[in-house]
């Protein structure tokens, strides 16, 4: 087996796995009033971007990937709450961690051109 798909299979299985038991352990409620749901995830998903292996758009997708797991998944249980008030409530938990991980992405795309432009061809 390929090192680099091991590794990021490795990666994917523990990111993904922590998302998810974090949010079941209801972690994020507490996070929710205090930010965290726009900090946490952009922070881990830094780190997730730097231990994944391989090209830039490669490591890009194993970062964001364990997010849109999360996201699909909730947003879809949001969308069945029959209570407006409360469906706009649950969406809106879901939605921050995607526009997390959506400014950590242009965040690591500005890093890596600069990156790539001081490096000498």
């Amino acid at each position: 087996m390929d090192e680099t798909f091991r590794q990021n299979s490795i990666n994917l299985v523990i990111s993904t796995l922590a998302i998810l038991c974090s949010y079941f352990l209801d972690l994020g409620g507490g996070l929710f009033w205090f930010g965290g749901l726009l900090i946490i995830p952009a922070i881990a998903f830094l780190f997730q971007f730097k231990f994944a292996c391989g090209p830039y758009l490669l490591r890009l997708s194993i970062a964001i990937l364990p997010w849109l797991v999360l996201c699909i998944i909730g947003l879809l249980w949001a969308s069945k709450t029959e209570h407006d008030g409360q469906r706009t409530m649950n969406m809106f938990f879901f939605e921050m961690p995607l526009y997390s991980v959506a400014a950590g992405s242009v965040l690591v795309t500005i890093w890596f051109l600069i990156q790539k432009a001081r490096t000498p061809s």
